[in-house]
């Protein structure tokens, strides 16, 4: 496949870029995800695309030939689900995204988290679940097991798509992020349509992007401002959390400058190992959980039609008797 007809329009500059139409883009997606471009011309056209800006149109294209080419987790159409997207992992503060996902499970919901195992120089949710007995799955087999049992599921990228993970494997070499990263937060890693998929964004353009996006394709979604890239909230301020379904947008969580109820106390450390008690400790009762994160929590069941849960906090034993049997299988669930 020639690439240079697509490389001629995004990699013109920043005055002479064009955004590809979207039948355009699809040709080259295919030629991408094929793998019919050699490295030089991948990596040309993944910087121009970062140095101009993605388009709806070119986003919604590589979607439409990503989405038919992953791997899917086949959960129970009759109970809610929810995909969370983790390819950050967080620097400066703790990475809160796994408590998201067990106070969720606890809730009775479908909780597939997908991303990257290791990050550089980042605490990755991955490693935070591993921490906690909750090792990334080995095959889907394994999710489908794992979700069963009331566990959130961490699934690795490259079981959903050895081609979107070789994607995001290029930061390391380029230095940058790429499209692969964008895609990542926007997919839906389950055979169920209304999976409810949470996305995040850090900078304003992808915050447009992310809304367009979901109301043209009336696909039910709840976007916010990521926390160090992660789709979890601030336990700093609150960030306003939108959902999106039906075609239509609406506030569910307004922003506010300082989180309500005071800041809580976080752990000492960002660690995986200190993240992991410091979570297991919420999780048993013994400090309440942060009130944005149980706003965010909320937000997430009045979505998928729970308007209200009773959450029974675990102590260590019953912690450790609802995840143990996922620790019998050794290093991973």
């Amino acid at each position: 496949m020639d690439a240079q007809r697509f490389i001629r329009e995004i990699g013109r500059g920043g005055e002479g870029a064009r955004s590809l139409p979207y039948n355009t883009a699809i040709q080259m997606f295919e030629s991408l995800f094929e793998g019919r471009f050699d490295q030089i011309e991948l990596g040309a056209i993944l910087m121009a695309l970062r140095m101009k800006g993605e388009s709806l149109d070119e986003v919604r294209a590589a979607l439409d030939v990503l989405e038919p080419r992953l791997n899917r987790l086949q959960v129970d159409a009759a109970r809610p689900c929810v995909s969370i997207p983790s390819y950050n992992g967080a620097r400066h503060t703790p990475n809160l995204v796994p408590l998201l996902a067990c106070l969720l499970a606890d809730a009775g919901v479908q909780v597939v988290v997908h991303g990257v195992s290791r990050g550089e120089g980042r605490t990755t949710t991955a490693e935070i679940m591993s921490a906690m007995g909750l090792g990334a799955v080995r095959d889907f087999g394994q999710a489908v097991d794992v979700i069963d049992r009331g566990v959130p599921a961490f699934v690795p990228v490259e079981l959903l798509s050895p081609s979107l993970a070789g994607l995001i494997a290029l930061r390391a070499r380029l230095g940058v992020r790429n499209i692969g990263h964008t895609l990542a937060k926007l997919i839906n890693p389950t055979l169920a349509p209304d999976c409810l998929r949470m996305a995040s964004f850090t900078h304003p353009e992808f915050n447009r992007l992310q809304h367009d996006y979901f109301t043209g394709s009336r696909r039910p979604a709840m976007l916010m401002r990521g926390t160090e890239g992660e789709v979890v909230a601030s336990t700093r301020r609150a960030a306003q959390i939108d959902w999106v379904h039906d075609g239509e947008c609406e506030v569910v969580v307004p922003s506010q400058t300082t989180a309500a109820g005071g800041l809580p106390a976080l752990p000492d450390a960002a660690d995986a190992s200190a993240t992991a008690r410091w979570i297991q400790s919420v999780l048993a009762g013994e400090r309440p959980v942060p009130q944005a994160i149980d706003q965010q929590v909320g937000a997430v069941l009045l979505a998928l039609g729970i308007r209200s849960v009773s959450h029974t906090p675990l102590s260590f034993d019953a912690f450790d008797q609802a995840f143990g049997s996922t620790k019998a299988h050794g290093a991973t669930i």
